[in-house]
């Protein structure tokens, strides 16, 4: 049972106790679809913690109940070409075996991705205990992130009582809102306790003051350039062959300032009776094996979906999903004022929905230029999905009977219309054809 605290917005600090049977059910309830709203002080807020008195403050905090980070990513920063992408933290808690909710902020853009994580710890998290707790956590998320998420991380983490907005998107960017629940186990408390980590303490939290990232880790270089040798090697060399590479190279290349000797990360600290050079070859070992996998998972991702041709058991909207989908049909639609669009149909050729048809309208000229942006960005990656050139709106039809993978997404009914779904985002380095 997760026991947590609702708000009817941020503007108050008046509480009201919720519960959730487990982390799915929290997602199911408030997480699944986004709340489709211009001004996001209109969404309501949770906190993840239980309350003595119920008025956020930090003072009344029994204990955290909910694990949260705020990714708040913003152009202008220095690292506008080196984003941190939803796909990236996805990959980081599965290989942890973290049971999780991702979900993008009402402010998230695909120039900057903006997001949240929320985690289950596997007991109540303690006031005295909070912040080495969650340092310990953030640490090792970001060590699979080569020291680019603390850059980017609003700090208010450290702050117990802080609320935080439910899944919520802006009219002009719910194309881009995600949100999903990977299954997993519950970070340990106790575990990460003894890590007595001060990861990311030393950035100041002032509550509503602009922040300027640090990107003080250090790491960003050196892990990345570790990771390059991993996917150049996973097809030819073993896992053995593949870490004394890596430890080689990081003993020559980085020699002085060893990514595997860097005592900031846990990981790399000698455990009692250990000597630095059996911690350093044990944390290169776990290094290139979690990385194998998360290069392996990505590549059975696509590779082992099996088409599907089926007939549709249902209308009804379907919830956001990945899936192969089929184009199956272009139809060009000049409006009176002579505003063109297209009519994309498209039919889920994988999975329990297969069969299923959808349909997403794009956007070109006499249209709102919102509108002809996004349908643009989808176009660009619906022509490197399926490797054909397309310049012309109507040079959607060259996408006619491909296959690709794409994300499923499933848009909100407004002023009486049902939910409907549509194009949320693609997958790139697959596509098929009949």
């Amino acid at each position: 049972m997760i026991n947590y605290s609702t708000q009817s917005g941020a503007s108050t600090n008046i509480l009201a106790s919720s519960k959730a049977n487990n982390l799915h059910g929290l997602y199911e309830k408030s997480f699944a679809s986004p709340l489709v709203l211009e001004d996001k002080e209109r969404a309501s807020t949770f906190v993840p913690a239980n309350f003595r008195i119920q008025t956020r403050l930090a003072e009344n905090v029994i204990s955290s109940t909910l694990i949260v980070f705020d990714i708040d990513q913003k152009l202008g920063e220095g690292y506008d070409e080196d984003m941190i992408q939803i796909e990236e933290v996805e990959d980081a808690l599965i290989d942890l075996c973290l049971e999780h909710i991702v979900y993008t902020s009402h402010s998230h853009t695909q120039e900057a991705p903006r997001f949240r994580i929320v985690i289950t710890p596997s007991r109540p998290v303690f006031p005295v205990e909070h912040d080495q707790i969650y340092a310990a956590i953030l640490e090792q998320i970001d060590d699979f992130l080569g020291g680019r998420m603390l850059r980017a991380l609003d700090p208010c983490w450290k702050s117990p009582s802080h609320c935080f907005y439910v899944y919520a998107a802006h009219p002009d960017r719910k194309q881009f809102a995600v949100s999903f629940y990977n299954p997993g186990r519950p970070a340990d408390v106790d575990d990460y306790k003894l890590h007595m980590s001060s990861y990311g303490l030393d950035v100041e939290y002032k509550p509503g003051a602009a922040r300027k990232a640090t990107g003080g880790t250090g790491a960003r270089g050196r892990s990345y350039q570790l990771n390059r040798i991993v996917g150049g090697m996973i097809t030819s060399s073993t896992e053995d062959e593949i870490a004394q590479r890596l430890f080689e190279y990081d003993n020559t290349e980085h020699a002085g300032d060893e990514y595997f000797r860097d005592r900031q990360y846990s990981r790399n600290r000698p455990h009692p009776g250990e000597s630095q050079e059996a911690a350093a070859w044990r944390s290169c070992k776990i290094f290139t094996k979690s990385h194998i996998n998360s290069l392996k998972r990505k590549f059975r991702k696509q590779d082992d979906i099996k088409i599907i041709n089926a007939k549709a058991q249902s209308k009804d909207p379907m919830p956001m999903h990945d899936a192969m989908i089929k184009f199956r049909s272009v139809k060009k639609h000049t409006s009176p004022k002579g505003a063109i669009s297209a009519l994309v149909e498209l039919q889920v050729m994988s999975g329990e929905h297969a069969g299923r048809h959808f349909w997403h309208r794009f956007y070109g000229d006499g249209n709102h230029p919102t509108a002809i942006k996004i349908s643009k960005s989808i176009q660009e990656k619906i022509a490197k999905a399926t490797k054909t050139d397309m310049q012309q709106l109507m040079d959607l039809i060259k996408a006619e009977d491909h296959i690709v993978l794409a994300r499923i997404k499933q848009n909100p009914g407004t002023n009486g219309f049902p939910a409907q779904n549509e194009i949320g985002d693609l997958h790139l380095t697959t596509s098929h054809t009949n």
